[in-house]
């Protein structure tokens, strides 16, 4: 027996000793980006595309933040119309040590839903939002080590609820494990992932700790790549009963973020097609009440020209039919196509190519203008 256990051990050791270390994981040079497309997923956790919206991140320094040197990644969400010219909103922090890759929990995300909770009246004595806030903390959320399957917990903390003059005992868990390795498809290739699952649970407690039932749980699966770190994510739809606090059923929509190729940069488009096509700033900009656009287009190809407001929605269609190939000009005269519009920044989009689709596209830009009233 004890051979077997020395055996066991030694089979342990040697396998974290030759895990790949979790910094090869993390892009090596600042300057690093992702670019995601976000797709909600309903109830049945089937995407709807046309509330999609997009996330940029950049590996911008490495630095002190909460006692340690973590790798600091600027973050922004919004439409594809405006998201390049949008400032980074928010940070996220990560930092590797050994076969561990860890991400600094911060309650940003959640906090409308805690509010709403805390605001609800439906507990006195307990402060959702004060109490997640409490749980910010690094967590080695992605054990690179760690056997397939092997559940391990990163925090847990027990509590107890006054609801309606009754008691109720709660326990959260944050919890992750590490998933069978998965090759997945991207827009940027196939990458060999390591897969995991993170998880909060709220178990309540009728004999507590003894006897207990799940209450309430999320999950979320993450794919890691070498070099490129988290390149998919999936948070699936979570319908929610909570009647035993006196909570009507709900659900809260599902998110799928996976690497996209259609956040396109004006360098970039001069890189690909150099000369061919082109989108010309406004002029006169600031502007008011008229404004011109022109550009040129090489192929005969279908042309959609169309204007945004600041978030993201289309105001103004300029062009939409096929054109063949040439120089235009067109006048932006909001009060035309804008019911009351305000001072402000507007986008305006040239798309050249297939119509209705993103497939065969030759063309796609963007660019700011002000209107000043």
């Amino acid at each position: 027996m004890k051979k077997i256990i020395t055996v066991f051990c030694l089979l342990l050791f040697f396998g974290a000793a030759n895990a790949q270390p979790a910094s090869e994981y993390f892009p090596s040079q600042t300057g690093f980006e992702w670019k995601f497309k976000q797709t909600p997923l309903d109830s049945g956790n089937v995407p709807n595309p046309s509330l999609a919206f997009y996330r940029m991140d950049i590996f911008e320094s490495v630095a002190n933040y909460e006692g340690k040197l973590a790798n600091i990644v600027p973050t922004k969400t919004g439409p594809l119309q405006s998201i390049l010219f949008q400032p980074y909103s928010d940070s996220l922090f990560y930092y590797t040590e050994g076969t561990n890759g860890f991400e600094y929990f911060r309650i940003n995300n959640i906090e409308p839903f805690l509010f709403a909770l805390d605001t609800s009246g439906i507990v006195s004595n307990f402060s959702f939002v004060d109490f997640f806030t409490s749980l910010q903390d690094y967590y080695s959320t992605y054990r690179f080590a760690s056997g397939v399957g092997t559940e391990y917990t990163l925090t847990q903390r027990d509590t107890t609820l006054i609801i309606n003059s009754t008691g109720f005992y709660f326990r959260f868990k944050y919890l992750g494990k590490r998933l069978q390795d998965q090759t997945i498809t991207t827009v940027q290739g196939n990458y060999n992932c390591k897969k995991f699952l993170l998880q909060w649970k709220i178990i309540y407690y009728i004999v507590p700790p003894i006897i207990g039932f799940d209450l309430f749980t999320t999950n979320d699966t993450i794919w890691i790549a070498p070099s490129n770190w988290i390149v998919q994510d999936i948070i699936p739809a979570n319908n929610v009963d909570l009647s035993l606090l006196g909570i009507d059923p709900f659900t809260i929509p599902g998110l799928e973020t996976k690497l996209t190729d259609e956040i396109v940069s004006v360098v970039e488009n001069e890189g690909t097609i150099p000369g061919a096509f082109s989108l010309e700033q406004n002029y006169p900009n600031p502007f008011n009440p008229t404004t011109n656009i022109g550009f040129r287009i090489s192929d005969r190809g279908f042309v959609s020209l169309k204007v945004f407001d600041v978030l993201g929605n289309e105001v103004a269609t300029l062009i939409n039919e096929e054109k063949p190939a040439g120089t235009y000009e067109v006048e932006f005269r909001p009060e035309s196509s804008i019911r009351n519009p305000a001072s402000g920044i507007y986008f305006y989009q040239l798309r050249v190519g297939v119509p209705e689709t993103s497939s065969g596209q030759a063309f796609v830009e963007t660019k700011k203008m002000l209107l000043l009233k």
